[in-house]
């Protein structure tokens, strides 16, 4: 299994690695104002904050913290203030060079990976945000939730955002219909790719799907929440669960 997504984030990790991790507008190097390293990680800060609310709501152990898809570290740094031990992993050498470049701590670390698999033996938190969104395929998402799974000590947990969706039921072709709508979106990608032009793909999770794939891969007590970051007020879903 592969990801062409993987090639346009190594690209967006040596042409704009603070954009490509929080595209603001106006936020790219020849933007009215670029990103620099101090608002780019209090920005991490915020958000992060934000989102550890929640997940010590759910119930979290601040051990060992594996972040899939760290980029440039914009909320690692923040992570390391409160887990004994944070590993940021990313398939960018790029990013991981930027993020070693501005966060220099005993407990964190940064690892490259493939997108597959997780260079890591455990752990009890695994941490994802603005990632599994742009994954290439609900079989890459599921790899990637096999891995967490993998790593995660009994009762070790994680927290993941991504987009999820209710399917409606009861319409005649609606499951058709959403296969031909994903078919097209490969396809413009795979033409878009041809031509030169990055992109970053959209993947969004039927509700169904992710109960049936987390309850199958050995993860319990599965939650969803949805909550605004101070950042931008924007809304972000997650999913929460505990490995049996």
């Amino acid at each position: 299994m592969r990801a062409a997504s993987n090639v346009e984030w190594q690209q967006w990790g040596e042409d704009d690695p603070f954009y490509g991790v929080a595209s603001w507008p106006g936020r790219q190097r020849d933007g009215v104002t670029p990103w620099t390293a101090e608002p780019f990680y209090a920005l991490g800060q915020s958000d992060w904050e934000d989102f550890w609310r929640r997940w010590m709501s759910y119930g979290l152990t601040l051990g060992r913290c594996v972040e899939v898809g760290c980029g440039a570290g914009r909320m690692t740094l923040a992570m390391g203030n409160d887990f004994a031990e944070v590993i940021g992993v990313d398939v960018s050498e790029g990013m991981l060079r930027v993020a070693r470049q501005h966060i220099q701590r005993p407990n964190v670390d940064f690892r490259l990976g493939d997108g597959l698999t997780l260079p890591v033996e455990s752990a009890d938190a695994v941490f994802s945000a603005h990632v599994f969104q742009h994954l290439e395929s609900l079989a890459l998402a599921r790899a990637n939730f096999a891995e967490a799974g993998r790593i995660l000590v009994p009762g070790g947990t994680m927290m993941i955002h991504l987009p999820v969706y209710w399917p409606p039921r009861g319409i005649p072709g609606i499951g058709t219909a959403m296969a031909l709508r994903q078919r097209f979106a490969d396809v413009r990608a795979t033409i878009r790719r041809r031509r030169g032009r990055p992109l970053m793909r959209g993947l969004q999770y039927p509700w169904q799907w992710l109960l049936r794939e987390l309850s199958t891969l050995g993860f319990v007590d599965v939650e969803l929440v949805a909550f605004p970051v101070q950042s931008n007020d924007e809304h972000h879903v997650c999913v929460l669960a505990r490995k049996r």
